[in-house]
Protein backbone atom coordinates (compact mmCIF):
# COMPACT_ATOMS: atom_id res chain seq x y z
CA UNK A 1 0.00 0.00 0.00
CA UNK A 2 1.17 3.20 -0.88
CA UNK A 3 1.90 6.08 2.32
CA UNK A 4 -0.51 7.85 3.56
CA UNK A 5 0.06 10.75 2.32
CA UNK A 6 -0.19 9.34 -1.16
CA UNK A 7 -3.62 7.86 -0.68
CA UNK A 8 -4.71 10.89 1.47
CA UNK A 9 -4.08 13.03 -2.06
CA UNK A 10 -5.31 9.74 -4.23
CA UNK A 11 -8.75 9.68 -1.99
CA UNK A 12 -9.74 13.18 -1.19
CA UNK A 13 -7.47 15.44 -2.64
CA UNK A 14 -6.32 17.33 0.04
CA UNK A 15 -6.79 21.62 -0.23
CA UNK A 16 -4.83 23.85 1.73
CA UNK A 17 -5.85 27.75 2.43
CA UNK A 18 -6.52 29.55 -0.92
CA UNK A 19 -7.06 33.46 -1.46
CA UNK A 20 -10.44 33.75 -2.52
CA UNK A 21 -9.87 36.96 -3.20
CA UNK A 22 -8.44 35.67 -6.70
CA UNK A 23 -11.77 34.51 -7.93
CA UNK A 24 -13.72 37.51 -7.87
CA UNK A 25 -14.37 38.16 -4.15
CA UNK A 26 -13.43 41.97 -3.56
CA UNK A 27 -12.69 43.70 -0.73
CA UNK A 28 -15.35 46.49 -0.21
CA UNK A 29 -16.68 48.14 3.07
CA UNK A 30 -19.68 45.00 3.50
CA UNK A 31 -17.21 41.90 2.26
CA UNK A 32 -17.01 38.85 4.19
CA UNK A 33 -13.99 38.81 7.19
CA UNK A 34 -10.29 37.86 5.30
CA UNK A 35 -10.03 35.29 7.36
CA UNK A 36 -13.67 33.43 6.34
CA UNK A 37 -12.20 30.71 4.00
CA UNK A 38 -8.88 30.52 6.55
CA UNK A 39 -8.42 26.53 6.36
CA UNK A 40 -8.80 25.01 8.74
CA UNK A 41 -11.95 27.17 9.90
CA UNK A 42 -11.09 28.25 13.89
CA UNK A 43 -13.21 27.05 16.61
CA UNK A 44 -16.86 29.25 17.20
CA UNK A 45 -15.97 29.82 20.56
CA UNK A 46 -18.19 30.74 23.30
CA UNK A 47 -21.33 32.14 22.32
CA UNK A 48 -23.55 34.36 24.18
CA UNK A 49 -25.39 33.20 27.28
CA UNK A 50 -28.14 35.22 26.81
CA UNK A 51 -28.72 32.75 23.69
CA UNK A 52 -31.14 29.79 23.63
CA UNK A 53 -29.67 26.85 23.30
CA UNK A 54 -31.22 26.61 19.37
CA UNK A 55 -29.39 30.09 18.77
CA UNK A 56 -26.10 28.43 20.24
CA UNK A 57 -26.34 25.14 18.20
CA UNK A 58 -24.75 24.16 14.90
CA UNK A 59 -26.79 21.62 13.77
CA UNK A 60 -28.43 22.12 10.58
CA UNK A 61 -31.62 20.66 12.25
CA UNK A 62 -31.93 23.48 14.75
CA UNK A 63 -31.39 25.54 11.68
CA UNK A 64 -33.73 24.13 9.89
CA UNK A 65 -36.72 25.16 12.50
CA UNK A 66 -36.76 28.37 11.11
CA UNK A 67 -35.05 27.89 7.78
CA UNK A 68 -37.15 24.46 6.75
CA UNK A 69 -36.91 24.90 3.12
CA UNK A 70 -33.00 25.26 2.99
CA UNK A 71 -32.82 22.36 5.45
CA UNK A 72 -34.76 20.25 3.24
CA UNK A 73 -33.07 20.99 0.03
CA UNK A 74 -29.53 20.43 1.86
CA UNK A 75 -30.36 17.09 3.07
CA UNK A 76 -31.50 16.04 -0.68
CA UNK A 77 -27.71 17.28 -1.90
CA UNK A 78 -24.36 16.08 -1.81
CA UNK A 79 -23.22 18.66 0.43
CA UNK A 80 -25.06 16.82 3.00
CA UNK A 81 -23.64 13.50 2.24
CA UNK A 82 -19.42 14.88 2.27
CA UNK A 83 -18.65 13.08 5.49
CA UNK A 84 -19.51 9.59 3.04
CA UNK A 85 -18.67 6.12 4.21
CA UNK A 86 -15.68 6.20 1.38
CA UNK A 87 -14.36 9.25 2.94
CA UNK A 88 -14.81 8.19 6.49
CA UNK A 89 -12.85 4.76 5.91
CA UNK A 90 -10.08 6.08 4.69
CA UNK A 91 -9.65 8.98 6.97
CA UNK A 92 -10.38 5.73 9.86
CA UNK A 93 -6.31 5.50 8.45
CA UNK A 94 -5.00 8.73 8.32
CA UNK A 95 -3.65 10.55 11.62
CA UNK A 96 -5.03 13.45 12.69
CA UNK A 97 -3.37 15.81 10.57
CA UNK A 98 -4.06 13.90 7.34
CA UNK A 99 -7.78 13.79 8.26
CA UNK A 100 -7.80 17.38 8.83
CA UNK A 101 -7.16 18.25 5.73
CA UNK A 102 -9.88 16.42 3.93
CA UNK A 103 -11.93 17.39 6.63
CA UNK A 104 -11.73 20.94 5.73
CA UNK A 105 -14.21 20.81 3.12
CA UNK A 106 -16.03 17.64 3.66
CA UNK A 107 -16.62 18.65 7.22
CA UNK A 108 -14.98 22.14 7.55
CA UNK A 109 -16.06 23.24 11.61
CA UNK A 110 -13.38 22.71 14.11
CA UNK A 111 -16.34 21.62 15.87
CA UNK A 112 -16.89 18.84 13.58
CA UNK A 113 -12.84 17.60 13.82
CA UNK A 114 -13.38 17.61 17.75
CA UNK A 115 -16.44 15.42 17.41
CA UNK A 116 -15.12 12.87 14.90
CA UNK A 117 -11.39 12.45 16.60
CA UNK A 118 -13.51 12.17 19.93
CA UNK A 119 -15.63 9.11 18.26
CA UNK A 120 -12.01 7.57 16.97
CA UNK A 121 -10.41 7.67 20.18
CA UNK A 122 -13.28 5.88 21.49
CA UNK A 123 -13.05 3.53 18.88
CA UNK A 124 -16.59 3.99 17.22
CA UNK A 125 -15.49 6.53 14.42
CA UNK A 126 -17.08 4.64 11.59
CA UNK A 127 -20.51 4.69 13.36
CA UNK A 128 -22.39 7.90 11.79
CA UNK A 129 -24.41 8.25 15.04
CA UNK A 130 -20.86 8.65 17.24
CA UNK A 131 -19.63 11.59 14.72
CA UNK A 132 -21.47 13.72 16.23
CA UNK A 133 -21.49 17.25 14.25
CA UNK A 134 -19.22 15.69 12.04
CA UNK A 135 -21.90 13.36 10.25
CA UNK A 136 -23.79 16.12 8.70
CA UNK A 137 -20.87 16.83 6.37
CA UNK A 138 -20.99 20.41 4.63
CA UNK A 139 -23.38 21.93 6.31
CA UNK A 140 -25.00 25.21 7.47
CA UNK A 141 -22.38 26.41 9.90
CA UNK A 142 -19.24 25.35 7.12
CA UNK A 143 -20.90 28.19 4.61
CA UNK A 144 -22.41 30.72 7.53
CA UNK A 145 -21.55 30.84 10.91
CA UNK A 146 -18.12 32.29 12.07
CA UNK A 147 -17.15 32.64 16.04
CA UNK A 148 -20.58 32.31 16.01
CA UNK A 149 -21.60 34.80 14.11
CA UNK A 150 -23.88 34.24 10.98
CA UNK A 151 -23.45 35.43 7.17
CA UNK A 152 -25.58 35.51 4.35
CA UNK A 153 -26.47 36.67 1.16
CA UNK A 154 -28.25 39.97 0.35
CA UNK A 155 -31.57 40.31 2.06
CA UNK A 156 -34.36 38.92 -1.31
CA UNK A 157 -36.11 41.64 -1.37
CA UNK A 158 -34.25 44.52 -0.78
CA UNK A 159 -30.94 43.50 -1.83
CA UNK A 160 -29.65 45.05 1.64
CA UNK A 161 -26.53 44.42 2.66
CA UNK A 162 -24.75 44.86 5.89
CA UNK A 163 -25.22 44.25 9.51
CA UNK A 164 -29.05 43.24 10.27
CA UNK A 165 -30.61 44.20 13.74
CA UNK A 166 -28.48 42.63 16.50
CA UNK A 167 -31.27 42.04 18.66
CA UNK A 168 -32.47 39.53 16.29
CA UNK A 169 -32.06 36.27 16.41
CA UNK A 170 -28.57 34.73 17.17
CA UNK A 171 -27.36 38.19 16.59
CA UNK A 172 -28.76 39.21 13.81
CA UNK A 173 -26.96 38.20 10.54
CA UNK A 174 -24.49 40.19 8.36
CA UNK A 175 -25.26 40.25 4.25
CA UNK A 176 -22.99 40.37 1.47
CA UNK A 177 -23.03 39.68 -2.00
CA UNK A 178 -20.27 38.19 -1.91
CA UNK A 179 -22.61 35.05 -1.30
CA UNK A 180 -23.33 35.17 -4.94
CA UNK A 181 -20.28 35.21 -6.50
CA UNK A 182 -18.64 32.39 -7.49
CA UNK A 183 -15.29 33.05 -5.87
CA UNK A 184 -17.38 32.02 -2.71
CA UNK A 185 -17.17 28.58 -4.02
CA UNK A 186 -13.20 28.92 -4.21
CA UNK A 187 -12.00 27.47 -1.27
CA UNK A 188 -13.44 23.92 -1.39
CA UNK A 189 -13.58 24.20 -5.59
CA UNK A 190 -10.46 25.37 -6.94
CA UNK A 191 -7.70 23.15 -6.21
CA UNK A 192 -4.52 25.55 -5.76
CA UNK A 193 -1.82 25.18 -8.27
CA UNK A 194 0.73 23.13 -5.63
CA UNK A 195 -1.72 20.32 -6.71
CA UNK A 196 -1.34 20.31 -10.79
CA UNK A 197 -1.30 17.78 -12.91
CA UNK A 198 0.38 18.77 -16.56
CA UNK A 199 -0.02 22.25 -15.56
CA UNK A 200 -4.21 21.81 -14.34
CA UNK A 201 -5.01 21.68 -10.46
CA UNK A 202 -6.82 18.40 -10.00
CA UNK A 203 -10.07 20.60 -9.60
CA UNK A 204 -9.77 23.96 -11.60
CA UNK A 205 -13.56 24.79 -12.12
CA UNK A 206 -13.16 28.27 -10.91
CA UNK A 207 -10.54 29.08 -13.26
CA UNK A 208 -12.50 26.91 -16.33
CA UNK A 209 -15.45 29.24 -15.70
CA UNK A 210 -13.49 32.21 -15.99
CA UNK A 211 -12.88 31.55 -19.22
CA UNK A 212 -16.27 30.51 -19.98
CA UNK A 213 -19.01 32.14 -21.71
CA UNK A 214 -20.94 31.90 -18.72
CA UNK A 215 -18.82 34.45 -16.51
CA UNK A 216 -18.76 36.29 -19.76
CA UNK A 217 -22.54 36.80 -19.11
CA UNK A 218 -22.49 36.93 -15.51
CA UNK A 219 -23.56 33.85 -14.55
CA UNK A 220 -22.05 32.52 -11.63
CA UNK A 221 -21.76 29.15 -9.84
CA UNK A 222 -24.93 29.87 -7.75
CA UNK A 223 -26.56 30.60 -10.96
CA UNK A 224 -26.66 26.89 -11.96
CA UNK A 225 -26.19 25.01 -8.92
CA UNK A 226 -28.32 26.88 -6.59
CA UNK A 227 -31.24 28.52 -8.67
CA UNK A 228 -33.52 30.72 -6.74
CA UNK A 229 -30.97 30.19 -4.07
CA UNK A 230 -32.14 26.62 -3.53
CA UNK A 231 -29.58 25.00 -1.73
CA UNK A 232 -29.52 21.29 -4.18
CA UNK A 233 -25.89 22.11 -6.05
CA UNK A 234 -26.92 19.38 -8.25
CA UNK A 235 -23.93 18.30 -10.49
CA UNK A 236 -22.59 15.16 -12.62
CA UNK A 237 -24.72 12.22 -9.98
CA UNK A 238 -27.93 13.97 -11.13
CA UNK A 239 -29.10 13.13 -14.57
CA UNK A 240 -31.57 15.87 -15.48
CA UNK A 241 -28.55 18.49 -14.28
CA UNK A 242 -26.44 16.93 -17.07
CA UNK A 243 -28.83 16.44 -19.70
CA UNK A 244 -29.68 20.20 -19.15
CA UNK A 245 -25.69 21.26 -19.99
CA UNK A 246 -25.53 19.00 -22.84
CA UNK A 247 -27.01 19.13 -26.26
CA UNK A 248 -26.94 15.69 -28.26
CA UNK A 249 -27.58 15.35 -32.20
CA UNK A 250 -28.49 12.24 -33.67
CA UNK A 251 -27.52 12.08 -37.75
CA UNK A 252 -27.51 9.17 -40.51
CA UNK A 253 -26.28 8.98 -44.18
CA UNK A 254 -25.60 6.01 -46.45
CA UNK A 255 -22.36 4.44 -44.57
CA UNK A 256 -22.53 5.51 -41.16
CA UNK A 257 -24.86 6.89 -38.17
CA UNK A 258 -23.45 9.73 -35.90
CA UNK A 259 -23.86 10.94 -32.74
CA UNK A 260 -22.55 14.50 -32.04
CA UNK A 261 -22.06 15.95 -28.29
CA UNK A 262 -22.19 19.10 -27.47
CA UNK A 263 -21.17 20.65 -23.95
CA UNK A 264 -24.29 23.97 -24.77
CA UNK A 265 -24.80 24.84 -20.90
CA UNK A 266 -22.08 23.79 -19.04
CA UNK A 267 -19.76 26.61 -17.41
CA UNK A 268 -16.69 24.63 -16.71
CA UNK A 269 -15.12 21.98 -18.24
CA UNK A 270 -17.31 18.88 -18.83
CA UNK A 271 -16.53 17.05 -16.44
CA UNK A 272 -14.79 19.33 -14.37
CA UNK A 273 -13.14 17.10 -12.28
CA UNK A 274 -10.86 13.97 -12.41
CA UNK A 275 -13.27 11.21 -10.80
CA UNK A 276 -16.17 10.80 -13.26
CA UNK A 277 -15.76 9.45 -16.58
CA UNK A 278 -18.69 9.76 -19.62
CA UNK A 279 -19.04 7.66 -22.64
CA UNK A 280 -20.31 8.10 -25.99
CA UNK A 281 -21.42 4.42 -26.98
CA UNK A 282 -22.70 2.74 -30.10
CA UNK A 283 -23.50 -0.66 -30.82
CA UNK A 284 -24.72 -2.25 -33.96
CA UNK A 285 -28.01 -4.34 -33.96
CA UNK A 286 -29.21 -7.49 -35.34
CA UNK A 287 -32.49 -8.04 -36.90
CA UNK A 288 -34.36 -8.65 -34.04
CA UNK A 289 -32.95 -5.31 -32.81
CA UNK A 290 -30.27 -6.76 -30.08
CA UNK A 291 -26.95 -5.60 -29.32
CA UNK A 292 -24.25 -7.43 -31.37
CA UNK A 293 -21.36 -8.58 -29.68
CA UNK A 294 -18.11 -7.06 -30.53
CA UNK A 295 -19.49 -3.79 -32.21
CA UNK A 296 -19.70 -1.80 -29.42
CA UNK A 297 -17.75 1.40 -30.35
CA UNK A 298 -16.68 4.07 -27.77
CA UNK A 299 -15.48 7.63 -27.67
CA UNK A 300 -14.27 8.75 -23.79
CA UNK A 301 -15.08 12.13 -22.06
CA UNK A 302 -12.50 12.36 -19.34
CA UNK A 303 -9.43 14.11 -17.53
CA UNK A 304 -7.41 10.46 -16.70
CA UNK A 305 -4.84 10.45 -14.21
CA UNK A 306 -2.76 8.09 -12.66
CA UNK A 307 -0.24 7.38 -9.20
CA UNK A 308 2.63 6.02 -11.16
CA UNK A 309 6.58 5.64 -9.42
CA UNK A 310 6.11 7.93 -6.93
CA UNK A 311 4.07 10.58 -8.78
CA UNK A 312 1.13 11.98 -10.71
CA UNK A 313 0.82 11.75 -14.07
CA UNK A 314 -2.06 12.75 -17.19
CA UNK A 315 -2.89 10.00 -18.91
CA UNK A 316 -4.88 12.45 -21.38
CA UNK A 317 -7.72 14.69 -21.08
CA UNK A 318 -10.32 14.74 -23.22
CA UNK A 319 -13.02 16.77 -21.97
CA UNK A 320 -15.08 19.33 -23.08
CA UNK A 321 -15.25 22.90 -22.53
CA UNK A 322 -17.96 25.17 -23.18
CA UNK A 323 -19.10 24.89 -27.03
CA UNK A 324 -16.85 22.40 -27.51
CA UNK A 325 -18.36 18.72 -29.27
CA UNK A 326 -17.22 15.27 -29.36
CA UNK A 327 -18.45 12.83 -32.16
CA UNK A 328 -18.77 9.17 -32.93
CA UNK A 329 -19.97 7.41 -35.90
CA UNK A 330 -20.99 3.98 -36.10
CA UNK A 331 -20.32 2.07 -39.63
CA UNK A 332 -23.69 0.22 -40.51
CA UNK A 333 -23.80 -3.78 -39.53
CA UNK A 334 -25.74 -5.90 -42.32
CA UNK A 335 -29.12 -4.99 -39.82
CA UNK A 336 -28.79 -1.28 -41.00
CA UNK A 337 -29.53 -0.79 -37.44
CA UNK A 338 -27.59 0.89 -34.25
CA UNK A 339 -28.08 2.33 -30.82
CA UNK A 340 -26.32 5.33 -29.98
CA UNK A 341 -26.45 7.04 -25.62
CA UNK A 342 -24.16 8.28 -23.24
CA UNK A 343 -22.92 6.52 -20.14
CA UNK A 344 -22.57 8.49 -16.78
CA UNK A 345 -19.85 7.46 -14.28
CA UNK A 346 -19.76 9.53 -11.69
CA UNK A 347 -17.57 8.40 -9.32
CA UNK A 348 -15.63 6.77 -12.26
CA UNK A 349 -11.76 7.09 -10.60
CA UNK A 350 -13.23 6.14 -6.97
CA UNK A 351 -14.78 3.31 -8.11
CA UNK A 352 -12.24 1.87 -10.30
CA UNK A 353 -8.81 3.00 -8.42
CA UNK A 354 -9.16 4.65 -4.96
CA UNK A 355 -11.97 1.71 -3.77
CA UNK A 356 -9.92 -0.90 -5.46
CA UNK A 357 -6.62 -0.35 -4.44
CA UNK A 358 -8.02 0.20 -0.38
CA UNK A 359 -10.28 -2.87 -0.71
CA UNK A 360 -6.61 -5.04 -1.78
CA UNK A 361 -4.49 -3.13 1.05
CA UNK A 362 -7.20 -3.18 4.09
CA UNK A 363 -7.21 -5.60 6.87
CA UNK A 364 -10.02 -7.84 6.28
CA UNK A 365 -12.90 -7.26 8.10
CA UNK A 366 -11.86 -3.73 9.55
CA UNK A 367 -14.14 -0.91 10.14
CA UNK A 368 -12.43 0.82 7.27
CA UNK A 369 -12.33 -2.30 5.09
CA UNK A 370 -16.51 -2.24 5.34
CA UNK A 371 -16.79 1.59 4.57
CA UNK A 372 -14.84 1.26 1.63
CA UNK A 373 -16.89 -1.73 0.51
CA UNK A 374 -20.59 0.15 1.16
CA UNK A 375 -18.59 3.19 -0.86
CA UNK A 376 -17.40 0.91 -3.41
CA UNK A 377 -20.94 -0.76 -4.10
CA UNK A 378 -23.32 2.85 -4.20
CA UNK A 379 -20.39 4.30 -6.48
CA UNK A 380 -21.03 1.31 -8.78
CA UNK A 381 -24.90 2.14 -8.06
CA UNK A 382 -24.23 6.05 -9.19
CA UNK A 383 -24.11 5.18 -13.17
CA UNK A 384 -26.78 6.42 -15.08
CA UNK A 385 -27.71 6.76 -18.99
CA UNK A 386 -28.61 9.48 -21.04
CA UNK A 387 -29.78 9.99 -24.87
CA UNK A 388 -30.33 6.29 -25.60
CA UNK A 389 -31.47 6.15 -29.45
CA UNK A 390 -31.76 3.68 -32.16
CA UNK A 391 -30.99 4.64 -35.56
CA UNK A 392 -31.78 2.89 -38.89
CA UNK A 393 -29.78 3.14 -42.12
CA UNK A 394 -31.87 5.12 -44.87
CA UNK A 395 -32.18 3.25 -48.02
Amino acid sequence: MAGKGTERMKGCFAVVAIIVAAFGVSARAQSLPADYWQHPLAAQGAPPSAWSEQERSLKPEDCGVCHADKLEEWRTSLHAKAFSPGLVGQLLTFDTEEARSCMNCHAPLAEQRQAFEAARRKGRGHLSKEQGLAAAGNSCGGCHVRGYRRFAPPQRDTGAVGQSDPAGPHGGVFRTAEFEMSGFCAACHQFPRDQAINGKPLENTVVEWQASPAAREGKSCQSCHMPDRKHLWRGIHDPEMVKAGLTAEFASDATKARFRLTSTGVGHAFPTYVTPKVVMTGVALDGAGKPMRGTERQHVIQRRVEFVNGDWVERYDTRLLPGQSATLDMPWPTSGRVRLWLEVHPDDFYDHDVYDALTRDLPKGGAPARLIAEADHRAGESRFTLFETDLVQPR
